[in-house]
Order: structure tokens, then C-alpha cells, then sequence
């Protein structure tokens, strides 16, 4: 057990038979985590971003000091609205200016647990806020290469909030194949993610995540990584059936992403595929986001979109003052197998 008079702190980590892990009191951020197995090279599937350990990144706040691995997002999204949304959408005003919420940019505290394979923390939101506390908690299965989370949100006032997940995954480990159950459709961003350097048609609905819409070419296959042009994207993909399985192919492992698909239906993809050229990021950020999401795109605090738009519905999850909701998901991961899941 962890003793509450010990100063906190700002990282704890579980090794574990099948691997070792990292919880970040600041956003509650989960990096690194690194599975084992006999016979295998080592396997950390989570990005942390490059500037962590240069003067750039010393003088960064919030998010951005810590940016890694996987966070929760209460509420989720950005707080400044694109000035060029599409008619028809309306806007909104956020209830504050903290990107995917006041959490991702603050230290968390520590609690105190009874199992050597489990780290837990809490942060109290301040009063303004409609949520009054988060806690999420992370367990290794002692017997296999498996991370279990959970994000337990109280709320303070009656509200419906965007919520997501936010694992971001590393792009910097040779060929990397994306393999998930798209049973509805899928949307590119409204406008383009990054002026300038953003790569899909803004504003298109698509059936295939190997055929996505781009601006000036044939299709993009997002399927596979690394991407053939640098560029910064986001999109969403509506009604997932099921886990999504990311193979890294040079690396021999497999990791898969599962969650609670009742409370967070859909899958937000972050392609930052070296595309923000400024600082921090200098070209130099090459990371997926798999973003389980409740929500529109990261816009919903921003605004709203049409009534006709498949993601009118998606305003976010209700929320009620002492009915805490628990939002599970799962990381894990095992070695490939066979030629065949070799192959791209």
C-alpha cells in the first residue's frame, strides 16, 4: 500500500511479469508501458513526445509539458472554434479554456491501494466546473501482458459532456497496420485540421478506411503506416463493432485496444504524421491517435453541427451529481504468431 504521508510522486511504475508501466501524476498520462515476452524484443507501443527531455519541452505548460501515452479527456476537446466551419453549424461557448479539459493540464494526486499491481489517482475539478472529481485507476494483469483502466467521473451539476479516451500511439517503429471494425461511417474534419498541411477533403463522408478522400490525389489508405506524405488529420469513424488491433509489423507484436463501446460508441483517429511545423513540434511528431469518443470530432465544446449531420446525436455523455460513471477500457498485447500477420 502506498502511504498517504509520502510526498507525492510525479511518476509510479508496476513491473510486472508480462511487462512494466508508467503512471504521470500530471493528466494522469500512462507512458511508458512496455510489454515482454520470452523470446521477444521488448515492445513500448505509446508515444511520448520528442521534445520531453529537451530545453523546448522544460519551458512547455500543462498538456503539452508531459504530451504521452494515453489521458483522459473530461470534457474532450478544443476550446477555440475554427473560424471556417461549414454553414450550419452552430456555435457554442466552453465553460472554460483548458483543452480536453482542466484534468489533462494538472498533477493528479495519488491514492493509496492494497495490490502492488495497481496505481490509482483523483483530482477534484475546481467549483466552477460541472464535474466535481475524476479518478482512474490502472491495473497489470499479473498473469499476462494486459493493462486494464478505468475513469470513474462524478459529477457536480447535471450536464452532457464530450469524453474521450486519448491513447496515442507511436509511429516511429518501422510498418504499422490498423486493423478495426468500421460498421458505420466514417467522417473527415469539417475543415482541415492543420491549414496548409492537412492531406484529407475536409467535410466527406467515407465507407472504407483504406479509401479515404484527399485533397489533391487518389485516396488515402489509413490502414497503414507510415503514410506516404506528411500531413496532420483527423477523422472520425462512427459505430465500431468491436477492438481495434494495432500490428506493428518490424516490431513482431500486436496491441490491441478494447473499451466500453456503449458509452463511448466511436473512434477518432489523430494522424500527426509530422505535420504541425512549429514549435514544439518542428516537423518532427509522428504519432496516431485511437480516441475513443462521445462526441463531435473534438469540436463539441465549440460547437454544434447541423441536425441533418450523423453526429448531431453525439453531444456527449449525461452526467448526474451522485451517480458516479465508470468508463473501462483495456491495453494489451501479445507477440505475432505468423508469416501471415507479418504480412501488410
Amino acid at each position: 500500500m502506498v502511504n498517504p504521508d509520502t510526498p507525492p510522486a510525479e511518476a509510479r511504475s508496476i513491473a510486472w511479469l508480462h511487462g512494466r508501466l508508467t503512471l504521470n501524476r500530471l493528466g494522469a498520462m500512462l507512458a511508458p508501458v512496455v510489454f515482454t515476452a520470452p523470446g521477444h524484443a521488448d515492445f513500448s507501443p505509446l508515444q511520448i513526445a520528442p521534445w520531453h527531455a529537451e530545453p523546448i519541452g522544460a519551458v512547455q505548460t500543462g498538456l503539452m509539458r508531459g504530451l504521452r501515452g494515453d489521458w483522459p479527456c473530461v470534457p474532450f476537446g478544443r476550446t477555440d472554434r475554427p473560424a471556417d466551419l461549414p454553414t450550419g453549424w452552430t456555435p457554442r461557448t466552453p465553460h472554460d479554456g483548458w483543452g480536453h479539459g482542466h484534468s489533462a493540464h494538472h498533477d493528479w494526486d495519488w491514492l493509496a491501494t492494497d495490490d502492488p499491481h495497481t496505481l490509482a489517482l483523483t483530482i477534484a475539478l475546481p467549483d466552477a466546473d460541472p464535474i466535481a472529481r475524476l479518478t482512474r485507476t490502472v491495473q497489470a494483469h499479473a498473469d499476462a501482458a494486459v493493462v486494464d483502466l478505468s475513469l470513474c467521473i462524478e459529477a457536480r451539476t447535471p450536464c452532457t459532456l464530450p469524453v474521450a479516451l486519448h491513447p496515442t500511439l507511436r509511429l516511429d517503429a518501422g510498418r504499422v497496420a490498423l486493423d478495426l471494425p468500421h460498421h458505420g461511417p466514417g467522417l473527415t474534419y469539417p475543415v482541415p485540421a492543420e491549414p496548409g498541411r492537412s492531406r484529407l477533403a475536409p467535410d466527406q463522408h467515407f465507407d472504407r478506411l483504406d479509401a479515404v478522400p484527399t485533397t489533391d490525389g487518389p485516396p488515402a489508405d489509413l490502414t497503414r503506416f507510415p503514410q506516404p506524405q506528411d500531413s496532420e488529420d483527423l477523422l472520425q469513424l462512427m459505430a465500431l463493432g468491436g477492438p481495434v488491433a494495432v500490428r506493428y509489423l518490424d516490431c513482431g507484436w500486436t496491441l490491441t485496444l478494447d473499451w466500453d463501446r456503449t458509452l463511448l460508441p466511436d473512434l477518432m483517429l489523430w494522424i500527426s504524421h509530422r505535420g504541425r511545423l512549429y514549435p514544439p513540434w518542428n516537423g518532427r511528431h509522428l504519432a496516431l491517435g485511437v480516441e475513443p469518443v462521445c462526441g463531435v470530432f473534438d469540436l463539441g465544446r465549440v460547437a454544434a453541427p447541423p441536425a441533418d449531420h450523423p453526429l448531431a446525436a453525439r453531444a456527449g455523455l449525461t452526467l448526474t451529481p451522485g451517480v458516479p460513471l465508470v468508463v473501462r477500457s483495456r491495453l494489451s498485447a501479445r507477440p505475432l504468431l505468423s508469416a501471415a500477420e507479418d504480412r501488410p
